[in-house]
Order: structure tokens, then C-alpha cells, then sequence
């Protein structure tokens, strides 16, 4: 388990009122211990008291939980004490009746989950609502929006509506025929009345102060759940784990999800209008060898064929085809070139054997020998989670993954091609490789045309690092780049001088 904290301007709305009951003040020095939510992550902000809400909200297929974790605490003025809320995680998964995921808004809203208030939710005319509260980067005016959820693509589109004049949708009890429970009873939220409301110590004595009912965990880890029942069957549905083990403070330290429970990335929903031609791009063939891999990338401009209606439904025809050839080590990816033919590759006697075709029209044999070559210098980047389906090929220790299906680039959007034909559109993903986990772009876009990103080994497959000389020949014969007979050349003519005093 890994502690994420926050960074960067925070904003406090002080305007939430928790049921009339006690006051609720959000210390910033206590936001510092918030959590970015990530697939099982741990938030460790130890406190004596801490509140789980939830609320399950199901439209008969699927749900909506709304989950509210506060630590409470013990606050002393000249007179008085009072009990004070010091952190407040808010979150909001989505449940499809067999898996759970965590919605992770950053990548729609451009800020952390944490700092969004899920104020209601809704299912209306076939479609899920949210009505969200936040402040912006600058923090300097709360957002009050309501958005449209697609759990198709996990992405949101602004809804022009007032929350309260959108109607109210029916909330069943039920996912699937199987009859939600809930852990326990407490007031109702969101004009519903389906909420767990659980109060946790380590102690009796930490609860000193609170008018509610306190439960004591007799073990490490205290679940938050709710159950699925139908036919004397019980499936248990985890929200989130407690940290109850026993310290000599008696404090509760934190709390984590469960493995199972997938973070997804909540974007904008993207529109199906791209501009035509577009430039799409597949790996077509690799070849192992040595240390690395040669990726053979099939690069074509696509334009719609002749058919009416809608181009995005039409059998995409391509207007240019050509062969990008990359190698890709551990210390990431480099451009061999570009063909209009794919090339024969094959890996002998530690080299690389290459026949080209060129673009004058001839041919030509090349060996490529990878030990000439300096560090790439790529940097890695981040890649969103979208549904692009990946394959991995292995040599050795290296482990390289690519896109497996045929990616179209056009403006900031990225398409899916399946069949000739668009099949989804994304938002920009970036055409890249993993090299051992770490993500490195192949193709950067500019004005529309997608250029290779890595160095390219010379003029055509030359490799010349400083310290080694280079020997070619024409074109059509073998050629041997940097290979290591020019190494022991060097070496031996280096020995012959420095015997012979010309130095």
C-alpha cells in the first residue's frame, strides 16, 4: 500500500452542514493528508474517531454509491470542547452488479477526486446524473455543475439542466434481482433514505463526546460493505478496509480499498467528428533478437470511400502506405527509418540484416549491429487509461508492449479502427511502447502529420558513436555498420602507433 498526499492550492467549502447535528470545520493543515485515489491505495491520517457514510443508489441494473469517510476529533476552546471533523474524503463508485470501480474525476475536471463534492445523484430517461460542487485550480469560485455519466467510455458531458428541475429518477432496492443490504441504518442523503452511517474507535474512551453510537473493531481491519442477497445465496460487497490495528495512541490510521476495486479515469465525452484525411498507425510485424526488438509499423493516411451519410460510417481507403522501422532496447526506442515497402528483417550472428526497399526504387541489403548505439533520450510519458487492447512480446528481461489494433490520430482525438471502419473515438492517446513498464512515445503530431519522436541512427541504419569510425558501400551491396571488427581495427592500429612513437 503506497500513501499518495496532495499538492498545490486548497480549497475549503465550508458550506456542506452535516444533518444539523455538530459542527463541521475542514482544518487545511489536515487536508494535507488527503489522498489522489488510486486502485487500492492507503490514506494514513490517524485520528481517534472516524465516520463511514454511504449510499447505494441502483436504478435495477446498476449503482451509483456515494462514499463519505471523515476522521473526527476532539476540538478545545477557553470554555468548551467540541467535536470537529479534521479530514474528508468524498468519494463515488460505480457498481455494474459484478465489478466495483473507483471514479477518479481528475482527468475530466483537472483536479484531485477529493476536492469534488458529489452533492446528488440521479437516473433519468436511460441516463445517470451527478450533481458536483468544486473549486477550480485557481480556487477562487466554486463550480456548481451537473454532468451526464457514460459508463460505456467512463466519461461525463456538462448536462444544461437545473438540479431541481430535473426529475427524479426511482431508486430500486435491488441490482439484478439480488436485494441490496446495508450495514447499518442512518439518515438519509440525497432525498433518499438508503444510507449506511458507521462510527468507529479503538476505544470507548476515544468516543468520549460523541452523542452517536460508537462500534469497537475487536480486530486489525474494520470492512465497510454492503451485501447482495437472493435465493439464500450472499455475495459481500467491500467499499473500503479501516486501519484498526491496536497502537498505544488508540487511533484509527487510516484507510485503504481493496485490490479488486478498479480505478478508472473519468473523461470528457468526446464527439464522433474528426477531420479527414487521418494518419493511422499499427505495429505489423516484430522481430527478436539480442537485447531488443524491431517493430515494423505500418503507416498509412486514411480517407472515407465513396458512400452517403455520415464519412465515420463509411470503409476508410488509404491514400499513402509506408514502413517505419524502430529498434527498441532497454534504454528505450529508436527511428531506423521510413520505407515504402516493409522490409525483410532477420537477427544473425548478433547483427541485424536488412533488405530494403527504397524509395528511388532499388534495393538494398544493410546490417545493423545495435552496440554502436548512445541512450535514446526518449522520456517517458503518461498514457490515459482508455480501452486500447495491448500485446506484449519478451527477449530476455526486456518485456515490450505495443497497441495490438490499428490507431487513427486526427486533431486531439484517437481512433479505434476495426474493420476499415471507426469503431470508438477517444481522446489524444499517444501512439507509444512500454519498455519494462514505462511508457515511450513512437509518433508526435505536428500540424496534423505524425512524426517519429525517438533519434534516428543516422542517415538511413548508420550508427557512428564518435569513438568508432564508420565503413559503407554502395547501394544494392552488404553494408556493416560499426560492427566489432572496427573496434579490434582501431585498437590494433592504436597499439601499432603508439610502438612506433606516432602519436
Amino acid at each position: 500500500m503506497v500513501d499518495y498526499h496532495s499538492s498545490g492550492p486548497l480549497c475549503v467549502n465550508l458550506s456542506f452542514q452535516y444533518d444539523g447535528r455538530m459542527r463541521k470545520a475542514i482544518p487545511l493543515i489536515a487536508l494535507l493528508l488527503l489522498a489522489v485515489p488510486v486502485s487500492a491505495y492507503q490514506v494514513r491520517s490517524p485520528g481517534p474517531v472516524y465516520e463511514v457514510k454511504y449510499s447505494v443508489l441502483s436504478n435495477g441494473t446498476d449503482a451509483l454509491i456515494h462514499l463519505d469517510v471523515l476522521q473526527w476529533g476532539i476540538t478545545c476552546g477557553m470554555v468548551d470542547c467540541w467535536p470537529e471533523v479534521y479530514s474528508d474524503h468524498d468519494y463515488l463508485l460505480y457498481f455494474n452488479g459484478s465489478q466495483l470501480y473507483l471514479l477518479n474525476f481528475t482527468p475530466a475536471l483537472g483536479l484531485p477526486t477529493w476536492r469534488v463534492s458529489y452533492r446528488g445523484v440521479t437516473f433519468f430517461n436511460g441516463s445517470w446524473y451527478v450533481w458536483t460542487e468544486y473549486y477550480p485550480p485557481a480556487c477562487l469560485t466554486l463550480v456548481d455543475r451537473i454532468y451526464r455519466l457514460d459508463f460505456q467510455d467512463f466519461c461525463i458531458k456538462p448536462a444544461d439542466v437545473e438540479w431541481f428541475g430535473l426529475p427524479r429518477g426511482n431508486v430500486s432496492d435491488s441490482i439484478d434481482g439480488w436485494r441490496i443490504e446495508l450495514q447499518s441504518i442512518g439518515p438519509g442523503e440525497w432525498g433518499y433514505a438508503n444510507v449506511s452511517d458507521l462510527w468507529i474507535a479503538l476505544s470507548e474512551n476515544a468516543s468520549k463526546g460523541f452523542s452517536v453510537p460508537i462500534t469497537v473493531p475487536n480486530s486489525s481491519t474494520f470492512p465497510a460493505y454492503f451485501t447482495l442477497k437472493r435465493d439464500g445465496t450472499t455475495r459481500r460487497i467491500t467499499l473500503l478496509y479501516l486501519n484498526t490495528t491496536r497502537n498505544p495512541e488508540m487511533l484509527v490510521q487510516g484507510f485503504w480499498f481493496p485490490s479488486d476495486v478498479k480505478t478508472v479515469n473519468v473523461t470528457v465525452c468526446r464527439s464522433a467528428s474528426v477531420r479527414f484525411p487521418i494518419t493511422a498507425i499499427r505495429v505489423e510485424d516484430v522481430y527478436r533478437g539480442g537485447e531488443g526488438v524491431i517493430l515494423v509499423v505500418d503507416y498509412e493516411v486514411l480517407s472515407p470511400g465513396m458512400c452517403p451519410g455520415n464519412p465515420l460510417n463509411c470503409t476508410l481507403v488509404p491514400d499513402m502506405v509506408s514502413s517505419y522501422l524502430f529498434y527498441v532496447s532497454s534504454s528505450g526506442p529508436y527511428f531506423l527509418g521510413a520505407y515504402p515497402e516493409e522490409p525483410v528483417v532477420k537477427f544473425e550472428d548478433g547483427l541485424w540484416r536488412f533488405k530494403l526497399h527504397l524509395w528511388n526504387g532499388s534495393v538494398e541489403n544493410a546490417t545493423f549491429n545495435p552496440v554502436c548505439l548512445n541512450d535514446s533520450n526518449v522520456s517517458p510519458v503518461e498514457v490515459p487509461k482508455v480501452p486500447i487492447e495491448w500485446t506484449s512480446v519478451k527477449v530476455g528481461n526486456l518485456t515490450v508492449s505495443y497497441p495490438a489494433g490499428f490507431l487513427g490520430f486526427s486533431d486531439n482525438h484517437t481512433v479505434i479502427i476495426l474493420n476499415g471502419k471507426i469503431s470508438k473515438v477517444l481522446p489524444h492517446v499517444p501512439f507509444a511502447v512500454t519498455v519494462n513498464g514505462k511508457f515511450y512515445p513512437l509518433f508526435r503530431s505536428v500540424n496534423g502529420t505524425l512524426l517519429p519522436v525517438p533519434p534516428k541512427v543516422g542517415p538511413g541504419l548508420n550508427c557512428t558513436p564518435s569513438a568508432l569510425s564508420e565503413t559503407s558501400t554502395a547501394g544494392g551491396e552488404n553494408r556493416e555498420i560499426c560492427g566489432p571488427g572496427a573496434v579490434l581495427l582501431l585498437s590494433v592500429l592504436a597499439l601499432v602507433f603508439w610502438k612506433s612513437g606516432l602519436r
